[in-house]
């Protein structure tokens, strides 16, 4: 599971930029504990945050999938960590549905695919405003998620 989480936060860390990263040396108070999902009312995601999720997602399948070493790693010795194999293929098929769909709307809208990949990105990078790390990392994978997941 270490590794899954590690993979994560890399992709999550690569996909954005720099810049954004070189801003947020300040340090902020920690956030509240959030209340408990089943608690918390999912609110609809806007164009942006289904960009961003899109690419975040799209991103992690594509890097799995040219990179076999890093599933190999997966499958090693912890079959739990080897199981969240297919739930990257999934959500990478769901994330690109997002994506297609969020990229036709954004067209309606009259934006050309370059402006509508740096709103998702500037949306990504704003999830890092207060420093990032391995729980906003954790914290936007969920969201996406959750995003991504076709409403029952």
């Amino acid at each position: 599971m270490k590794i899954a989480a590690g993979v994560i936060l890399t992709v999550a860390l690569a996909v954005v930029s720099a810049p954004a990263f070189a801003a947020t040396g300040q340090k902020t108070a920690p956030a509240p504990e959030a209340a408990p999902p089943a608690a918390v009312a999912i609110a609809p995601a806007d164009l942006d945050e289904r960009l961003g999720c899109g690419v975040m997602l799209v991103t992690i399948d594509e890097v799995l999938q040219r990179n076999p070493q890093l599933a190999a790693k997966f499958s090693q010795g912890d079959k739990s960590s080897a199981a969240m194999m297919p739930l990257f293929r999934v959500l990478g098929a769901s994330g690109g549905i997002l994506l297609d769909k969020a990229y036709a709307e954004g067209a309606a809208q009259g934006q050309t695919p370059t402006v509508l990949y740096r709103r998702g990105l500037a949306e990504l990078s704003s999830k890092f405003a207060n420093g990032g790390g391995k729980e906003e990392a954790m914290a936007m994978f969920s969201r996406c998620m959750q995003v991504a997941a076709p409403a029952s």
